[in-house]
């Protein structure tokens, strides 16, 4: 065989090598992408139900002191401990995502816990206790109702 048709063949070899691996780095870096979209799309799942915990926990607490206010009922200590534990987990839970921030969670979201952080208890009376669960419900719901939506559009795009 001459040298000419030597030359040939290992180009087409070299060619033909050359497409064989981008193929498998082009098949490597879709299944790499599809896996880190993948974790990405659970990391914000799991963001999305800490925030939604948390705020139904913190909408309990209120919806439980208000509805004994409203009945002129005392909390039994017991009852009230573990309404507590559901504020103070439901707080910590808020405060840790809200400092998070747009990082996971949309704007949107990001923008509602903000927006609740700043209305809690805003233009109430500080000797008004009723006046001040009540603001904190509503604005904790509020959010709750906005986060909730705003998980769903996430989550599907």
């Amino acid at each position: 065989m001459p040298t000419a048709q030597w030359i040939t063949l290992g180009a087409a070899l070299l060619a033909f090598s050359a497409s064989v691996l981008a193929t498998s780095v082009a098949w490597y870096n879709g299944r790499f992408r599809r896996f880190t979209e993948q974790r990405i799309w659970e990391r914000k799942a799991d963001a999305y139900t800490g925030i939604i915990d948390a705020l139904s926990d913190l909408v309990y607490y209120h919806e439980t002191h208000l509805r004994a206010a409203e009945e002129h009922r005392d909390l039994a200590d017991s009852y009230k401990e573990e309404i507590d534990l559901h504020w103070r987990r439901g707080h910590a839970a808020v405060e840790r995502a809200a400092a998070v921030g747009a990082f996971l969670i949309s704007p949107k979201a990001d923008a509602a816990l903000r927006r609740m952080r700043e209305e809690s208890g805003k233009g109430v009376h500080p000797n008004d206790w009723y006046g001040g669960i009540e603001s904190r419900y509503v604005a904790t719901r509020d959010a709750l109702k906005t986060v909730v939506a705003a998980a769903k559009a996430d989550m599907k795009a």
